[in-house]
């Protein structure tokens, strides 16, 4: 498959899927490339200029991250968690695995879960998977 380039807005960057499984987010420099199915869930921290440190989780590592703006982290996470092969690694994780993440940020990324279902951006079953994942 051939590189394909969305674009987040005038200012905000681009996501590249690269055709081979990988993404990239480029926003001037290359800000980070990722295996799309390494991706399990995101967190968000703020800094004091309100921006926002984006962080791709997979198996409770932090994989890549990237300082954005609050829309542009949005889009770059509805980007992911439609993508076909988000989340579809099959790693030999105990499944103890998951209960080494901080629970805060296992109900941080259900809360996010259920408010992409409720926009409809993931389907009940989509939710339903993604919350068994995290949950182990």
């Amino acid at each position: 498959m051939a590189e394909q380039v969305f674009k987040l807005g005038f200012g905000n960057g681009s996501l590249i899927d690269n055709g081979d499984g990988t993404a990239s987010y480029r926003n001037i420099t290359p800000e980070f490339l990722v295996a799309i199915a390494d991706i399990t869930g995101f967190s968000y921290t703020r800094d004091a200029d309100y921006h926002l440190t984006l962080k791709l989780l997979g198996h409770g590592t932090e994989l890549a991250s990237a300082r954005v703006g609050k829309s542009t982290a949005r889009k770059i996470e509805e980007w992911f968690r439609a993508h076909p092969d988000f989340g579809q690694r099959d790693h030999d994780v105990p499944d103890a695995a998951p209960a080494l993440l901080d629970p805060r940020l296992i109900a941080d990324e259900l809360t996010k879960l259920a408010g992409l279902r409720d926009a409809g951006v993931l389907t009940d079953t989509e939710f339903a998977t993604q919350k068994a994942r995290l949950l182990g």
